[in-house]
């Protein structure tokens, strides 16, 4: 081995004493039972690198040229790849493994690489640069992508850590100009878990809390209750490093597991090949010498063999008290992952796959419309459908003189309607229209129309008998009325056309996204939107030609002579009540002067011998506008749900159904790649998920 030497007799002797030292911290630390959890945890880091789940580890930071190399070569024996500049370019991960035979030897790999084994241990160095060379490229940039090394060594305790590039605020010709940037998100990944142990390497003459992978650390573990210090180049130590080392004074902190002094490596001791067994004792001849700076300070303090002891008694403890937990959650990851992935469409291979899908799916689309448009709502909410306010008789007064007859042709807008009781909320629809056409005519009763009616009746003197009224006047009257039906029966026909559009949009999404058809969601979509617009258009024809009939005066039904003559008889009976034997009328009004009917009030007393020609006119007014009230209603109901329902909802699956011919269905249904893409991300993490608790559970 390169550092193969002779040494003196006394160092030898040293050398002796120390092995018997060794050899009972590696027992002590090796138990059957450690060292299982160690490896299976080794393997579902390498198995889970590239999934989020968090992992007992112990990582070492610190800035650039700091001696991390040197201390990771201290601790495991083995010599690394040393550059003047960045010599670590990407994580590396360090198994250090206690072997029970004579043989040592070592194995390495990486992403892309096989796994690869080591006979000579001199040569790790040059494994590690021609995978950080495959990793991160020939310059100086650095990779994400770990290493893998694990070590076979007599005498060592297993443990595992994970260096990590050291930290460079200033990049080196042919190095990213972001560099730093790239190094701090990487060590952010590693150290951000609460499963992390952070090792700092920071030289001895350099205050702790200046180094930079502390302040990092700070950010995830403002106390420091899962961080230590390796002090490297102990040799340059400063006065007052006894009780630095101790977290006291200037430059130290006070962390949970402290900090350990090691003893690098000089350039001249590298150059002379001098071994790490007698660098150890070196070490331990270095602490002797300088007891004066030394002397107060712990033994467990001081010496690479003590920082590998309490490394190793850490990480025994957090695999100890984690370790449950991490099965569980894997467990939980995996049960998620298999969620995820039966969310998923079940790939399409041919076109009767196509067909078979796509006809179960239009058959659930179509029971769910079914389901609402009769009534069966299940569990859904009752929340009643607010309404609009209709005008009052004492608005509607108040408004009638300051419009001269003239009402608003637009309504309070009413709430918008998102559940889906279709049934019940076109019926609610249905009754507000009539409502508002109920409330869209004048009161023919009024003093002020009765005025109106005279002032026509004045118009048109000469052209009949005064006591026969043109038909004219009812006419022009009539048409001044018409129009006002027209906003609230397109008003319904635009509210069941909207409300139809968000349901079955809705209703589809509930059938269609469980099976994540994207291209062929879109696509039926836009089929249901033409399907509810082309019945809107029917119904708006239909609905306008309606209108357009009803610019004729006329009906056949006996509702209007009964109504005229329910009238006539109250307005006899009041005039018999209140006639002298004479025949003069008596002074004042009967409690029977007020009539009202269908909430319309009309007082008799207020006929008199001059107005009985326009009071014919207003009963005839009022009677012929409740025939057409009723007709309208209920000719602009049906037609809204004869086109929406009956010619829309109802059929729509068949619409769907005969869009598509197959060698167009196979296109849309066929898996797109991004879902082909995550179909196999999440096969694969579920693999990775079932191996390593594979191999967690193995080790319990």
């Amino acid at each position: 081995m390169f550092w193969r030497k002779e040494s003196s007799v006394k160092l030898s002797n040293e050398l002796h004493s120390s092995d018997k030292s060794q050899v009972y911290l590696v027992t002590e630390l090796n138990k059957d039972e450690y060292r299982h959890r160690l490896d299976a945890l080794d393997l579902m880091r390498e198995i889970l690198n590239e999934e989020k789940i968090n992992l007992p580890e112990i990582v070492v930071a610190g800035d650039q040229s700091v001696g991390k190399s040197s201390v990771l070569e201290a601790l495991s024996g083995i010599q690394l790849p040393r550059a003047q500049n960045i010599c670590t370019r990407c994580p590396l991960e360090l198994r250090l493994k206690n072997s029970m035979n004579d043989a040592e030897y070592a194995t390495i790999r990486c992403k892309g690489e096989e796994e690869e084994k080591i006979t000579d241990l001199d040569d790790i160095s040059q494994y590690v640069k021609r995978l950080t060379q495959t990793l991160a490229g020939d310059g100086v940039n650095v990779s994400s992508d770990p290493i893998y090394l694990t070590v076979y060594k007599q005498n060592i305790p297993d443990l595992t850590l994970i260096d990590l590039p050291g930290i460079t605020r200033n990049p080196l010709p042919g190095q990213s100009k972001d560099i730093y940037k790239q190094i701090i998100t990487l060590i952010d990944k590693y150290i951000q878990p609460e499963t992390a142990i952070v090792l700092h390497v920071i030289p001895a003459s350099v205050d702790f809390t200046t180094s930079e992978s502390v302040k990092i650390s700070k950010n995830y573990d403002p106390e420091g209750k899962r961080q230590l210090i390796a002090v490297s180049k102990i040799d340059k130590f400063d006065k007052g490093i006894g009780e630095k080392l101790q977290g006291k004074g200037p430059g130290s902190m006070k962390l949970e597991f402290g900090c350990v002094a090691v003893l690098n490596r000089s350039p001249e001791e590298i150059e002379e090949e001098i071994s790490f067994e007698e660098m150890k004792q070196r070490e331990k001849a270095f602490f002797k010498k300088n007891h004066h700076a030394f002397h107060q300070v712990p033994e467990e303090l001081l010496g690479s063999d003590q920082l590998v002891k309490k490394l190793a008694d850490i990480q025994q403890d957090i695999i100890r008290s984690t370790f449950p937990k991490i099965i569980e959650e894997i467990k939980q990851k995996l049960r998620e992952k298999k969620i995820e992935l039966s969310a998923l469409p079940v790939a399409i291979t041919s076109e009767l796959e196509c067909w078979t899908k796509f006809n179960e799916l239009t058959t659930l689309y179509r029971i769910a419309i079914n389901t609402k448009v009769n009534g069966e709502y299940g569990n859904e909410p009752m929340n009643d459908l607010r309404t609009v306010n209709v005008f009052n008789f004492d608005e509607k007064e108040s408004i009638y003189w300051e419009n001269k007859l003239t009402l608003p042709s637009e309504q309070p807008p009413t709430k918008h309607v998102t559940d889906e009781r279709i049934a019940y909320h076109f019926y609610k629809f249905q009754v507000d229209c009539q409502n508002k056409i109920q409330s869209c005519f004048a009161d023919f009763f009024h003093p002020i129309y009765c005025e109106k009616v005279l002032k026509l009746l004045e118009e048109t003197a000469g052209v009949s008998l005064p006591n026969f009224p043109s038909f004219q006047v009812i006419s022009r009257l009539y048409q001044q009325e018409k129009y006002r039906l027209r906003t609230p029966c397109l008003e319904l026909v635009k509210r069941s056309k909207e409300y139809l559009k968000t349901i079955l949009i809705r209703l589809f999404d509930k059938v269609f996204t469980t099976v994540n058809y994207p291209r062929l969601s879109e696509r039926l979509k836009d089929l249901i939107l033409d399907h509810i617009d082309t019945a809107e258009e029917k119904c708006f024809e239909r609905v306008n030609e309606m209108l357009d009939i009803e610019e004729r005066v006329f009906t056949l039904n006996h509702y209007y002579m009964d109504t005229v003559n329910k009238i006539k008889l109250k307005q006899k009976k009041y005039e018999e009540d209140n006639e002298f034997p004479d025949g003069t009328n008596k002074n004042g009004q009967s409690d029977d002067a007020i009539y009202k009917i269908d909430n319309t009030k009309i007082n008799f007393a207020e006929v008199s011998n001059e107005k009985m020609a326009a009071f014919d006119i207003q009963i005839a007014m009022f009677s012929y506008c409740k025939v057409v009230q009723k007709r309208v209603c209920d000719n602009v109901a049906q037609y809204c749900y004869y086109y929406f329902i009956t010619k829309c909802a109802l059929v729509i699956d068949t619409k769907l159904n005969t869009s598509c011919i197959s060698a167009d269905l196979f296109k849309l249904m066929i898996e797109p790649a991004e879902i082909t893409k995550k179909r196999n991300k999440l096969e694969e993490s579920i693999r990775k998920f079932a191996e390593a608790l594979r191999v967690g559970q193995e080790s319990m």
